[in-house]
Parts: C-alpha cells; structure tokens; sequence
C-alpha cells in the first residue's frame, strides 16, 4: 500500500503503525494483530501531528486506494488502555465514499476530544494532537457485534458473543437487544436470542437502518460453526495480545471473519 507522508500517514500493516505514541493504542493494537497474521481490512493511520490542511491534499487518493468506501475512527494515545476504554465516546464515521466527506469525518473525529461527554467521561478534554485518526476499508457486513475473552462483569473465564444482522454498530450503541452467546467451549454454550428488530447496513448512500423480517429476528443470527469462529478468534487474540480482550468482528458476505478492533477489558 501506497505511503503518504511518512511518517505522518502509514498503512495499518506497517510495524511503524504499532507506534502508540503517534498513532494511538487503537491503531497499535491493530497494527499488532495483523503482525500476528489476524484478517484486519486494509487501511492507514494518520499521524496525531498531522493536520486537516495536510490532510486534504491526500484524502482522494485515500479514497480511491481503499474504494469503495471505508471507515473513519479515533485512536487516541490514551483510548483503549487498561483502565478507560473510551468506547463510544469519540466520534466514528461509517460508509464514507467521497473525498468531502472524508474530509469532514476526518475533521469530526479529530476534534472529538473537546466535548463535554469527553471531559465528563475523563476529568478533562482531549485536544486533537493526541488524536491520530484511522481510515479503513469498509466491511459490508451480513453480520457483526462484538466479543469478549472474559466475562466483563465477573471475570469468569468463558466468552460473551453478542451479534446482529448488518453492522456491528446497532450492538455497539444499544439500539437493539442482540443475541448473546455464553460459550465455555465447542460442547457446552448457552445462545440467548435477542429482540433484534433493526439492522444497519451498508447501502450507496451510506448507513442506512432498516427494518428486521420477523422471521431473522426471532433466531439466531449465527451458526454453531460461527459461534465457535468467534470464539477461537477471540481466544487466540488474548493469547498473542495478553490480555483479556473485548473485540469487535464482521462477517462478510463471503462468509469471512474479520477483526474490527481488539481493546482490553476495562469493567473486570
């Protein structure tokens, strides 16, 4: 993959990426599992340093380098630490197509430390130089939520899958009730359907939330062989990452299994 400005704007799967006092523990962390050899979807990590204005003149080529669209995220040099999470207190851009708009996710997201949700969560807000920003090709999931190598409330050592049809925001965010897996190993786990009403989904206009068929949302939105897909990936992750890991993961509709982030578990 194309190099912008180094070392200002580098690929997620260069070991220069795995530098968290530049590009966030977010990017690291990512940067970390693809070196593992983990299915990460392409992208770059643009530099905390780096500003809009030096930013524009690079955000087609961006766009073109990872088409069809892609996702914007923090990585912030004090997110996903052991002790704050930050999970959903900055500001995500999904589906993003056009350079304009890469540009003004680009600019959301960066200045995404200065509100007061950031100060409350914090003690202090967070200014935009230590905020790198993360661009990557966007996954069309058909399915997608997120998982955990520990019970995140008990510490128990069994794995929680929560997932639904689509993307994985509508379980990120709470807007629907998703199904949840308690998974001890391939012989014994308990699956919990959810009321999954809605999914978000990729369109040619972006995000778009629609409507569940009645039918999908009253059974399990995985397979037994996904369930333990999940499972064995989050598993393994812990393991080479070391520590217990709350991670989020997509199906593609090429039934691929890819990792979206990996965090530590703040709540055990």
């Amino acid at each position: 993959m194309k190099t912008w400005g180094f070392p200002y704007i580098v690929p997620l799967s260069s070991p220069d990426a795995t530098d968290i006092s530049m590009f966030g523990a977010k990017a690291a962390t990512l940067a970390r599992t693809i070196q593992f050899g983990y299915a990460v979807p392409d992208g770059f990590v643009v530099s905390r340093l780096y500003t809009e204005n030096e930013f524009a003149p690079v955000a087609q080529e961006i766009i073109s380098e990872l088409f069809p669209s892609v996702a914007v995220r923090s990585s912030a040099t004090k997110e996903d630490s052991e002790t704050k999470g930050f999970a959903g207190v900055f500001e995500t851009r999904l589906g993003i197509k056009e350079a304009v708009d890469l540009m003004n996710a680009f600019t959301i997201v960066k200045n995404s430390g200065t509100t007061n949700f950031v100060k409350n969560y914090h003690g202090e807000i967070i200014p935009a130089e230590q905020i790198a920003v993360l661009v990557q090709r966007m996954v069309n999931a058909s399915r997608a939520g997120v998982a955990f190598s520990r019970d995140p409330n008990t510490g128990e050592s069994k794995i929680i899958i929560e997932g639904n049809y689509g993307l994985g925001k509508s379980v990120v965010d709470g807007s629907v009730t998703p199904d949840s897996i308690e998974y001890l190993n391939d012989e014994t786990y308990t699956t919990f359907v959810g009321r999954k009403s809605t999914q978000i989904t990729l369109t040619d206009n972006g995000i778009h939330e629609q409507n569940t068929p009645t039918t999908d949302s009253q059974r399990c939105s995985l397979t037994n062989e996904e369930i333990k897909e999940i499972a064995i990936l989050t598993q393994n992750i812990e393991r080479d990452l070391g520590f217990a890991v709350d991670i989020e993961w997509a199906f593609d509709a090429d039934g691929i299994l890819w990792l979206l982030q990996a965090r530590p578990i703040t709540t055990i």
